[in-house]
């Protein structure tokens, strides 16, 4: 799907990858409804892209009524959403004895339920114009897990689930879905899960024995814009992780694709 023009509603886009993918799609013509709670963040990511394409919509993506305000908002401004991103994330990093109920019920709200609200009201306008692309940041946690983020990861593997779900069924009302499985981001989000001692010595002794390296957030931004315009279905970095995602998941996926009716 082309950038240039389309209305693209990002979340999670005042701050780290989110703030590089604002800056990336708007490079390339897109008109931008950004989201996250952060209103001057978003205000200053507004005035690096483009004032005249950009809408900054402060919003807490833990609620319902947050989720929804922020598609009112973006259908209210620009009359339509052509690509929705979501991007927004986070981890509480708390050993799950030592969290709080409610931090793990607020990453779980973040993590997925925002996802799945918002996914269900784009796209139903999405399906009545018979076009769409629907954009979900994933993790590699989400396909091995992370020895101490259990909530995280569960979160992670959940959307990877629901969007290889929809993918048939939303389909048939020319909506395409992109899942981005990506690994270990020089972001603060990694700082917070590293911040868990059982993360940071996996990490830690994953990279002595070369297995794990961190990924620029420029280069994973990038990645998003191409799988955008080529309208891929999966994309996993770092690309040599594609050995480790398809063995846990991949042929199973794909030959459930093939034996589920269009």
């Amino acid at each position: 799907m082309k950038l240039q023009g389309n209305v693209v509603l990002l979340t999670g886009a005042s701050r780290g990858l989110g703030k590089l993918i604002a800056q990336e799609l708007g490079r390339k013509g897109a008109r931008l409804a950004l989201v996250a709670r952060d209103k001057k963040g978003l205000d200053e990511v507004c005035q690096m892209v483009s004032p005249e394409r950009t809408l900054a919509i402060a919003a807490d993506l833990s609620t319902v009524e947050g989720v929804r305000a922020a598609a009112d908002a973006t259908y209210a401004h620009f009359g339509r959403v052509d690509i929705l991103v979501n991007n927004a994330g986070m981890t509480n990093s708390f050993e799950f004895l030592k969290a709080e109920p409610e931090a793990l019920a607020r990453t779980v709200d973040v993590n997925l339920r925002a996802v799945v609200v918002l996914t269900r009201l784009v796209a139903e306008r999405m399906a009545a114009q018979h076009s769409g692309q629907i954009v979900n940041i994933a993790s590699l946690a989400g396909v091995a897990g992370l020895p101490g983020e259990a909530t995280y990861s569960a979160t992670k593997a959940a959307v990877r689930m629901l969007t290889f779900a929809l993918r048939k069924e939303l389909a048939a009302h020319g909506i395409r879905l992109t899942e981005m499985v990506i690994g270990p981001m020089e972001t603060e989000l990694l700082d917070q899960l590293e911040a868990n001692r059982f993360v940071h010595g996996m990490f830690d002794n994953s990279r002595k024995l070369g297995l794990v390296a961190n990924l620029r957030p420029e280069r994973v931004a990038i990645a998003v814009g191409r799988a955008i315009e080529g309208e891929k279905e999966v994309v996993v970095l770092p690309t040599r992780a594609v050995f480790t995602y398809l063995p846990f998941q991949g042929w199973t996926r794909a030959v459930s694709q093939l034996l589920t009716p269009s």
